[in-house]
């Protein structure tokens, strides 16, 4: 078991995680904070200032028009939204109702809108009217009662800055549904009702999330987090980065998925900084949104920075008020140089965000402050995080340096997959989270993570780590990133194959193959080498193994 000691926290980390209004739900934080300070800056949203004192005042709007509506306590509000402001309102006002969240991606079609509506007892939806087709299309098969409908243009300024993606355009210029029966547009429910919601008995232990793991291994499970554990990982996030009121966090990820909710909705409200929200991300817009609204943090992602560092037009923006970026190297590994790069523009530090996943409200460990940057790097424990390498067979702990399955306990450990009690029972071991994921811990303490288990290649009775093979192919000079997948073989089990992306557009295939040959073990090295000139991502920005693996298999 490796925890991270008081003495071992950098020096501007403090030892102990901070709750400044103490252990209490983040949105009684929302309330004391627009009581004492209601005119301060909660979400700038394209320039259009959101203040504590509005947000607040929306909130219980919002919550008393689901209490009319007949929902209480137990109770569960989906939400189908693109970043927006809504998305706060209506995320806050579901928990002080006792209700729970279930956020579920823009990106969804109808099979997994179903799916999810069914598996969370959903009965209502908090949804963008761009997504009222879709919504329609599943009606029927669910138990839909009730459908608030979120335009973009509710919030949005007469002149965003920066100018808003022409697919928000054409939404606002589309005409408004004609709701009646069963639909009503947010805006209108708020105008018609006032602030007054019901006093309800909250208990830190109360279910109040439904965060639905990304269905890479099966159907998405959907993650039972209670009061304590988003406010458990909320105050951590918020103490680690040294977020206070003057802190403001420009929030590109997409919200519904759960960094990207901690990050913009739950960490800045502990200490009530503001909170820069786009509705997606693009390059030119963050720089924009940057030079104009002076944010001092974001959350990123590799490519994202590298679009920026590389973006033709990228002196015309100040991007000089970031003080700190952690980064996430979805698909594309975080380097030294990229640092080097980031600051020389920028003036600012970045360093690798975090491990973490759903089942444990993710930011498990932290990298700030430790002056590593490596590939696979990720750190040290959090506040009140054990974790543990295990072997995967006998879920015994494994000596330092040696591989084997990551394991996770924290106080932000959810309760369960939610009706999926034999999933809970397979994920849990004493209670730790059994990740799936393949790790090692070093004699410092410092966590690497080497990729998913199921990822792994079979060949000819060995096991190959594809992120291994990864970090082989990305130290030759014109290989820009690579992707390693097994493709099925007829005697030796699978074969490696890599997809690559070019520093160099004279290299081929045959120079990989042969480079290989000298730089790595025979059983290791790709049989076949596939070059692209982008390799996919998800909605949430990650490298989208599976879409490679259905190529190379195809």
């Amino acid at each position: 078991m490796v925890t991270t000691e008081a003495d071992d926290y950098p020096a501007e980390i403090p030892p102990e995680p901070e709750f400044p209004r103490g252990e209490q739900p983040l949105h009684e934080y929302l309330r004391d904070q627009a009581a004492e300070t209601p005119d301060r800056v909660a979400i700038n949203y394209y320039g259009r200032e959101i203040t504590y004192g509005e947000l607040d005042e929306s909130v219980d709007r919002f919550a008393t028009y689901l209490h009319e509506l007949g929902y209480e306590k137990g109770d569960t509000l989906l939400l189908y939204l693109q970043n927006c402001p809504q998305y706060f309102i209506g995320y806050h006002a579901a928990h002080r109702l006792g209700m729970a969240v279930s956020p579920c991606s823009p990106m969804s079609k109808e099979h997994r809108l179903e799916y999810q509506l069914d598996d969370g007892d959903v009965e209502v939806v908090l949804a963008h009217d761009t997504f009222a087709d879709t919504i329609a299309a599943v009606a029927d098969e669910t138990d839909i009662t009730d459908v608030v409908y979120a335009r973009f243009d509710e919030y949005l300024p007469d002149d965003p800055v920066p100018a808003i993606h022409e697919d928000m355009a054409a939404a606002i210029a589309a005409d408004r549904l004609d709701t009646g029966g069963d639909a009503v547009y947010f805006t209108d429910a708020l105008e018609e009702t006032d602030p007054e919601p019901p006093s309800v008995d909250h208990h830190m232990d109360d279910v109040i999330l439904l965060q639905y793991t990304s269905g890479t291994t099966g159907m998405p499970k959907g993650c039972e987090h209670t009061y304590w554990t988003v406010l458990h990982k909320a105050a951590a996030t918020a103490t680690i980065y040294g977020f206070d009121a003057e802190t403001s966090h420009l929030a590109v990820m997409p919200v519904f998925h759960v960094a990207g909710k901690l990050n913009a909705v739950d960490a800045p409200v502990v200490d009530g900084g503001t909170v820069v929200l786009l509705t997606r991300f693009e390059t030119e817009p963050l720089m924009h949104a940057a030079g104009a609204h002076r944010p001092t943090t974001a959350w990123l992602t590799t490519p994202m920075v590298r679009g920026v560092l590389n973006h033709p037009d990228r002196d015309e923006y100040d991007l000089t008020s970031f003080e700190e970026i952690p980064a996430t190297s979805f698909g594309q590994s975080l380097t030294d140089e990229l640092c080097e790069r980031w600051k020389s523009v920028t003036g600012c530090e970045m360093y690798e965000a975090a491990y973490g996943l759903s089942e444990t409200h993710t930011m498990d460990t932290f990298t700030r402050g430790l002056g590593v940057v490596e590939e696979d790097f990720m750190g040290r424990p959090a506040y009140n995080v054990d974790i543990v390498v295990r072997d995967w067979d006998t879920h015994e702990e494994v000596p330092r340096g040696e591989l084997g399955e990551i394991s996770v306990e924290s106080p932000s450990v959810m309760k369960g997959y939610h009706n999926k009690p034999e999933k809970t029972e397979q994920t849990m071991h004493d209670g730790y989270v059994l990740t799936g994921d393949i790790g090692k811990m070093t004699e410092e303490g410092y966590l690497y993570f080497l990729g998913r288990r199921k990822n792994m290649i079979k060949y000819s009775g060995y096991s190959i780590s594809p992120a291994e093979v990864e970090t082989i192919l990305k130290e030759h000079d014109g290989i820009d990133n690579a992707v390693v997948v097994g493709r099925d073989h007829e005697s030796k089990g699978e074969e490696v194959v890599a997809t690559i992306t070019l520093a160099d557009e004279s290299l081929t295939a045959d120079d990989v193959i042969e480079w290989s040959k000298e730089n790595m073990a025979s059983y290791k090295r790709p049989c076949d080498v596939v070059i692209v000139d982008e390799l996919p991502t998800t909605d949430v920005g990650k490298l989208d193994r599976q879409s490679i693996e259905e190529r190379v298999d195809g």
